[in-house]
């Protein structure tokens, strides 16, 4: 009698039937029991458990051993494909070997990477560097300072009359003009840093407004400031109006009468305040016609220090205490155009007459029929 087919396979094989699966077959692949199964439990003819499955087939294989001279065609079928699975889950291990010692060479060339120094990794990277370049790096390129950058530029301001003034320098040449003014200079002995100031370049416009250039910007600032002390000296019409730095005083009693010079001067001895300092002093407003107790008054100082001073110190007139603070003048309106933000002697718009609205100063309108209203927004 031959040997039945499923007793030709090696016993190391044999062995390995009688381990557990890794992972059940997939349903689809399932197959019918055989007759020989029909009466074991019900549990092994659903297929639940493919070890009891595996001991129930070696089982009746040794007992069909002496038995039939052929073996039923369900049971090689069985056995064959219990064999073809081993073989595919071998072949499946041994892949996921390879595909391990793969990883583990990834993660060896990383981390021998990550050691590597990064001069070394440039140099491997790069191609070399010519000979004839340096190797040092660039050197890093700084901002120039201020003091550089204004060298040669030339610093300029410019300078009007007063309104209502004739203008200044008139049928004069500016080479003229650039004398006097330096001679008017040197008269008030204008020095900035101990270094005499003189103009470099002047230009008189038509309008009289008068443009003056110096060499530094600490000039050009003291000139402006101190443009009340050398104008009239360069020209007697170039009467300009000196810098100043208005303080505004709360609480002032309206019996001080500011039209007397020595009340004024009692504020300001009261105080200690040079009298030099201050330009003039007035009311704001008319508390006195109003019959108030107490206005407000402002001090317009030429000295910016002393300005400076009184609005953190405040002011005192005869017991009483004045809160100052800097004043900020109201946005200009022009009486020529009625716009805002110039003055009537620097505009250069048409006129308009408050009164009816047409092109003409409003001292010369003779309509008397007009309706108060803003004829600048109706326009």
């Amino acid at each position: 009698m031959s040997p039945s087919p499923a007793l030709s396979k090696p016993p190391s094989q044999l062995s390995q039937l009688m381990n557990p699966l890794p992972e059940p077959p997939d349903p689809d692949d399932q197959m019918d029991i055989p007759e020989i199964f029909k009466g074991e439990p019900k549990a092994i003819q659903q297929g639940n458990s493919d070890r009891e499955l595996l001991h129930l087939v070696l089982q009746k294989v040794m007992n069909l051993e002496n038995q039939a001279n052929q073996t039923p065609p369900q049971l090689m079928k069985l056995v064959t494909r219990l064999f073809d699975q081993l073989d595919t889950m071998n072949r499946r291990q041994q892949e996921m070997e390879d595909d391990m010692k793969k990883l583990h060479k990834r993660l060896d060339n990383l981390e021998n990477s990550r050691k590597a120094a990064p001069t070394e990794v440039l140099t491997r990277n790069q191609p070399p560097r010519p000979s004839f370049l340096p190797n040092k790096p660039p050197p890093a390129l700084q901002m120039p300072q201020s003091q550089d950058t204004n060298k040669f530029k030339k610093h300029n301001i410019v300078i009007r009359p007063r309104f209502g003034q004739p203008k200044p320098f008139e049928g004069k040449t500016t080479q003229e003009i650039y004398n006097k003014i330096n001679k008017a200079l040197i008269d008030v002995n204008a020095k900035s840093d101990n270094n005499p100031i003189q103009i470099k370049a002047v230009i008189r416009y038509p309008s009289g407004d008068v443009k003056v250039f110096t060499k530094t910007r600490q000039e050009a600032v003291w000139l402006l400031n101190h443009r009340a002390e050398w104008t009239h000296l360069a020209d007697p019409i170039f009467v300009t109006s000196p810098t100043l730095f208005p303080v505004i005083a709360h609480s002032c009693p309206t019996y001080l009468d500011l039209d007397d010079k020595a009340n004024v001067e009692n504020l300001l001895q009261q105080n200690e305040i040079e009298e030099k300092n201050v330009n003039k002093v007035r009311w704001i407003g008319h508390p006195r016609e109003e019959e108030k107790t107490h206005g407000s008054i402002i001090l317009h100082f030429m000295d910016k220090t002393t300005a400076r001073h009184i609005i953190q110190g405040g002011l005192i007139f005869d017991g009483c205490f004045m809160r100052t603070m800097a004043y900020i003048p109201s946005i200009p309106q022009c009486f020529n155009c009625l716009k805002t933000g110039h003055m009537a002697h620097m505009c250069k718009e048409k006129p308009m007459c408050s009164k009816c609205g047409k092109e003409h100063i409003s001292q010369n309108c003779t309509d008397q029929s007009f309706t108060p209203s803003n004829v600048a927004c109706d326009a």
